[in-house]
């Protein structure tokens, strides 16, 4: 599909259609816990590291009935899932990173997701703060709607995975929303727009490149693109704009665009808003899915930590249409060898 016409699919959704509070949780109950356990404890004695973990070597047949629904929505249905009862409470630090690259082997492989070459990223604060210069899962600002990736991913991104170890003291609320009615409005109201949409912007690398290479990605990235007859969406409004730093300026039209996709997603009935509990995982589909965080504030004694993973799937439906080649040149792209510090 590629004419402009509206999308009517399982990833048309609102999160007004969900009138019951956490009716889209999958619960991992004790006998699936305790089989997580089991395997992670199975993976220390190998000797594995977390990146090294696969299905093979994370075996949890009780899990697997659960994970194949939840890789269904992701594939072909609304495009999200989260788990909940993962056994955090019951893990190390070390061992919760084993365990939730063992689950989530079951939906992709994890890539490298920054220039420190890490797989797994702590999402916490560090007091960075969320610029043109810095990553926004290291501080508490308000994150906007905005898709994963654009900065420089060898592999192409799929899902991403957020593993809750502890909850904030206040805010850090997680929202989502249908990239599918986002450009079903655009088509509606605004349809002058979406060949800007697909035309694309560039995006800044945030800082997140080597110091020789330019600071934004080689070509314009669509926001809209399709490959398949599927919708693909690659949105982050910051990133588009900070462009204009390195001479990339937008012009009316282009701002008037992202601005109206920002208007899509505040409108209140779009977003689904998540409270996400400890033990809980969430998984989305990065190219039907647009996701945000609140501002947070920590306690003292209690600091908000989640674990983020990218995920590729060699058999996703969504391909990629190729936009990996458009982040970055191949020797500017993110790889086991660091070349800054994490």
């Amino acid at each position: 599909m590629t004419d402009n016409a509206p999308i009517h699919d399982g990833t048309d959704w609102r999160g007004s259609d969900f009138s019951e509070a956490r009716s889209w949780v999958l619960p991992l109950d004790a006998t699936m816990a305790s089989e997580i356990l089991r395997a992670t404890e199975q993976v220390l004695a190998a000797g594995l590291r977390y990146w090294e973990v696969t299905r093979d070597t994370f075996p949890i047949p009780q899990c697997e009935p659960t994970l194949r629904h939840a890789l269904e929505a992701l594939e072909t249905g609304r495009g999200f899932t989260v788990l909940s009862g993962f056994p955090v409470d019951r893990l190390s630090a070390d061992e919760a990173r084993i365990a939730y690259a063992g689950v989530c082997s079951y939906f992709g492989n994890p890539i490298v997701q920054n220039g420190a070459a890490e797989r797994m990223v702590d999402v916490r604060d560090i007091g960075r703060e969320y610029s043109h210069r810095s990553r926004g899962y290291s501080g508490t600002a308000l994150l906007p709607f905005h898709t994963d990736g654009t900065k420089g991913e060898s592999e192409m991104l799929h899902y991403t995975g957020l593993l809750c170890l502890e909850t904030a003291a206040e805010g850090g609320l997680s929202a989502i929303a249908s990239a599918t009615t986002v450009y079903n409005e655009v088509i509606t109201r605004r349809p002058e727009l979406m060949p800007v949409l697909k035309r694309g912007y560039h995006h800044h690398r945030q800082g997140d490149h080597p110091a020789d290479h330019s600071p934004i990605s080689a070509e314009r990235i669509p926001v809209f693109s399709f490959s398949n007859g599927l919708l693909h969406c690659r949105f982050n409004r910051n990133n588009m704009e900070w462009a204009g730093r390195e001479g990339v300026a937008l012009n009316d039209l282009e701002r008037d665009a992202l601005a109206f996709v920002d208007e899509i997603v505040a409108d209140p009935d779009t977003p689904l808003s998540m409270d996400l509990r400890k033990g809980d995982l969430q998984i989305i589909n990065n190219f039907t899915i647009l996701h945000s965080r609140s501002e947070y504030i920590d306690a003292p004694d209690r600091k908000r930590h989640l674990l983020r993973l990218w995920l590729n799937n060699p058999k996703a439906r969504r391909d990629g249409h190729k936009l990996v080649e458009l982040f970055a040149a191949p020797e500017s792209r993110f790889s086991d060898l660091a070349w800054r510090d994490a």
